[in-house]
C-alpha cells in the first residue's frame, strides 16, 4: 500500500506542528538557496533534515535523496509563501490570536487542566516560557491560515465522490493512523427557545421598524438606538462574509437584496429576528448590515427544557432507547436521523465542552445534563476502546475529509510545478 506522504507534501517544514525544540545545534550559516528573492538559510535546511531523517519515510532513503527531498519541499514551500504575497493574503494579528488563544483553551480542556497549569507543563516540559510557546504557535497557525487563503483562492472546497472516497481508503488504509483513548458518543441537543408569544410580539416591533424605515428612516440610526448585537454601533454594519459564514436564513433574504436595500420582511434564526441589508458585493461574498431584535427565553422557557433533559436522563436504559428519544426530541439535525450518534473521538481531540461530562462515564451511561451554547446536551457512552482502526462504516465523514484533503493536495501540487516555473530559483548548497 502506498504511504499517506503525499497528503503531507505541503505540510513539511511550515505547517507541521513540530516540538518545539529547547536547544539546536549550532550549524555553519548560509545560504542553501534562493527561491523568488527569499533565501533558504543553510542552518534551516539542516534542521529540517534532522527531522526527516528521523521519520519513517525519511529513514528508508538514502542520504543523497533525503537531501534533495528536503529542499525540494523547502523550495516549493517559498513558491507558496511567493504565491501568497502575489494574491495579496493578508492575516491579520487578531484572526491569528483569536486561533492561538482557542487552541490553548482546547489543548488545556483536553488535557484536563487549567490555563495555568498548561504553562507550568509546557515550562518543564519544553523549557519555554508562556509568551514564547505562543509566538510559536502563531507561526504556525498563520501559515495555516495563509496556506487555506491559497487553498481557497485556486482550488477550491473539493467534495469526492462515494467511489473517489472508497478507492482512496482501498489504497491508503494501512497507512491511516489509529485512534487512541477513544470513545464512541451519542447525544441529544434540547435547545432552550422562548415562548411563540415572545416570538410574535418581538416580530411585531420588527414589523414596526421596517415601517419606520419605509418612512425614510436612517437604517444606521434605528440599528444604533434599537438593535441588540455589538454591530449597533456601527450602525448594524457586519462587515464582510464570505457565502456559508453567516446564518442561511439571514443569507438567503440578502441574496433577494440589491445594494443598499433592506428585507421587507424580518428574517428569523435562532437569535431572533433580523431586519437585514445589503451595503456591498464581492465576487465571493457580500458586505451587510442588521437590526437585531433578540427573542429571548424567559425562566419558564428553561425551566421546561430541565425538566424533560432530567426526565429522559433518568428514564433511558439502552441504546435502543437513547437513539429514539434523539430522533424524536434532539434538534440537532446533523445527528438526530443517526439517533444521535456522534461517531468516535479520542479524548484529547474532543470539543472542550464535551471533556468534563464524559469524562467520568462508563460505557452504556447517559450524562447529567450539561448546558452548551444555549441548549442543554445530554450524552451517552456508547463504547471506549484504547485504540482502534477507522473504518468506512463508522468514520465515513473523516475517511471522506482526508480523500477530499488528498485531492486537493494532487491539484495543488500540480499548480506549485506550474508556478515554480514563474519565479527565480537559485540553488547554492553543494554539499
Amino acid at each position: 500500500m502506498k504511504s499517506l506522504a503525499v497528503m503531507k507534501r505541503f505540510v513539511f517544514a511550515l505547517f507541521g506542528l513540530a516540538a518545539f525544540a529547547v536547544a539546536e545545534p549550532v550549524l555553519m550559516e548560509g545560504v542553501a538557496a534562493v527561491v523568488d528573492g527569499k533565501p533558504i538559510m543553510r542552518s534551516e535546511f539542516l534542521n529540517n533534515l534532522y527531522r526527516f531523517q528521523e521519520t519513517p519515510e525519511g529513514s528508508a532513503m538514502s542520504e543523497a535523496d533525503q537531501r534533495k527531498y528536503v529542499l525540494d519541499q523547502m523550495i516549493e514551500e517559498k513558491v507558496l509563501l511567493s504565491r501568497i504575497d502575489r494574491d495579496s493574503i493578508v492575516v491579520t494579528d487578531a484572526e491569528v490570536d483569536q486561533r492561538v488563544n482557542a487552541h490553548l483553551s482546547q489543548l488545556a480542556a483536553s488535557q484536563n487542566t487549567t490555563l495555568s497549569m498548561l504553562e507550568k507543563a509546557i515550562r518543564a516540559q519544553l523549557g519555554i516560557s508562556m509568551a514564547q510557546y505562543r509566538d510559536q504557535l502563531a507561526k504556525q497557525i498563520r501559515g495555516h491560515i495563509e496556506m487555506s487563503r491559497v487553498r481557497q483562492r485556486h482550488i477550491g472546497a473539493i467534495t469526492p465522490t462515494k467511489k473517489e472516497v472508497d478507492a482512496f481508503f482501498a489504497e491508503y488504509k494501512d497507512s491511516i493512523p489509529q485512534q487512541f483513548n477513544c470513545v464512541l458518543l451519542s447525544h441529544i441537543q434540547l435547545p432552550i427557545e422562548p415562548d411563540a408569544a415572545i416570538v410574535d410580539s418581538v416580530k411585531k416591533i420588527a414589523d414596526s421598524l421596517i415601517d419606520t424605515l419605509n418612512l425614510g428612516m436612517s437604517f444606521e440610526l434605528l440599528a444604533k438606538a434599537h438593535s441588540q448585537d455589538t454591530s449597533a454601533a456601527k450602525g448594524g454594519d457586519l462587515g464582510y462574509f464570505k457565502r456559508g459564514q453567516l446564518d442561511p436564513a439571514f443569507e438567503r433574504a440578502l441574496d433577494q437584496l440589491k445594494n443598499g436595500q433592506y428585507s421587507s420582511n424580518p428574517v428569523k434564526t435562532k437569535l431572533g429576528w433580523h431586519i437585514a441589508r445589503v451595503l456591498g458585493r464581492k465576487e465571493d461574498g457580500v458586505r451587510s448590515a442588521q437590526i437585531l431584535l433578540r427573542t429571548i427565553p424567559t425562566a419558564k422557557d428553561t425551566a421546561k427544557v430541565i425538566a424533560l433533559a432530567d426526565s429522559l436522563q433518568k428514564n433511558i436504559k439502552t441504546t435502543e432507547a437513547f437513539a429514539a428519544a434523539a430522533k424524536k426530541y434532539s434538534e440537532d439535525k446533523s445527528s438526530n436521523f443517526a439517533g444521535g450518534r456522534l461517531g468516535w473521538f479520542q479524548r484529547n481531540e474532543m470539543e472542550p465542552a464535551y471533556v468534563e461530562p464524559v469524562a467520568n462515564l462508563n460505557v452504556g451511561e447517559v450524562s447529567e445534563p450539561v448546558l452548551i451554547d444555549g441548549a442543554y446536551h445530554l450524552f451517552r457512552l456508547d463504547d471506549s476502546r484504547q485504540t482502534r482502526d477507522l473504518n468506512l462504516d463508522e468514520d465515513y465523514g473523516k475517511i471522506e475529509q482526508m480523500a477530499a484533503t488528498h485531492l486537493e493536495n494532487q491539484k495543488l501540487e500540480a499548480l506549485v510545478k506550474k508556478w515554480r516555473e514563474e519565479v527565480h530559483i537559485e540553488i547554492r548548497m553543494t554539499e
